[in-house]
């Protein structure tokens, strides 16, 4: 069998506390076979001082100008050796200190598995579980949290994050991996913990039109159709209410669409 090992792809830019709390994460863990991937952008906030600063053997460092996440994801891909591999944007952390101990349980007890998916908690005040849903070949978009994912490594050496999209290159990938059946398993642990309002939700009318097109390729049907009206319609209505209700009442509105 096999020997389980992570290969573990921090993606960073001007974010040097968030990528501290993520690299205090990852050493935190019980489970110690893992290398760690820091993939860079050239902040200049602090962050390349604090890469450079880690003397450990297990981690790697990638500082140059990239064209957006999924660019900096791919790049990393370059540097695995390990047999799993996990991306975590700088500020997730991993929700215990036996997740990778956890994950590689799931790994030996389902040997057939490419993918491991679990769950994802946002890191405020009320620590609720993000949307969870298997995908189906109605999924029109992202249902679970990619810091939740764990791929095998030989997936990568046949497809990358497509970086023509902003914002839904991983739900690209996981479309392209469904239709290519595959093997996913689906955990009822909570694997991750993220801050909440990332780019997917401040640009809401991108992630929207990138998850039709992607999902066009796969599926043309009347109900993708009513899917993506019913989606335009309902963020013009959360921008109009913008303009009126408080922001205390918007965030939470905001934390609510992640759950239903």
């Amino acid at each position: 069998m096999e020997t389980v090992s992570f290969s573990i792809i921090v993606v960073s830019l001007n974010t040097k506390k968030d990528l501290y709390k993520t690299l205090k994460s990852i050493f935190r863990q019980k489970f110690k076979k893992y290398e760690i991937i820091i993939v860079d952008g050239k902040s200049n906030d602090g962050s390349i001082e604090l890469i450079k600063n880690l003397k450990k053997k297990n981690v790697k460092k990638i500082i140059e100008k990239d064209k957006g996440i999924y660019d900096a994801m791919n790049k990393g891909l370059k540097k695995i050796k390990n047999n799993w591999v996990i991306f975590l944007n700088s500020g997730d952390i991993f929700y215990k200190t036996k997740t990778l101990t956890n994950v590689r349980k799931s790994i030996l007890n389902n040997v057939n598995a490419d993918i491991i998916i679990g769950k994802n908690v946002l890191l405020n005040k009320t620590n609720i579980l993000t949307k969870f849903k298997r995908m189906s070949k109605n999924t029109y978009e992202s249902s679970f949290s990619h810091q939740s994912i764990y791929f095998k490594k030989k997936i990568f050496k046949f497809r990358k994050y497509n970086i023509k999209y902003e914002i839904a290159a991983d739900f690209d990938l996981m479309k392209y991996l469904y239709y290519k059946k595959y093997k996913i398993v689906y955990s009822n642990n909570v694997l991750s913990s993220s801050k909440p309002q990332g780019i997917s939700d401040k640009k809401r009318f991108v992630a929207i039109r990138e998850f039709y097109e992607i999902s066009r390729k796969y599926d043309k049907s009347f109900f993708l159709n009513l899917w993506y009206y019913n989606k335009l319609i309902y963020m013009i209505i959360i921008n109009l209410l913008k303009l009126i209700l408080p922001k205390k009442i918007l965030l939470f509105a905001l934390q609510l669409k992640k759950f239903i």
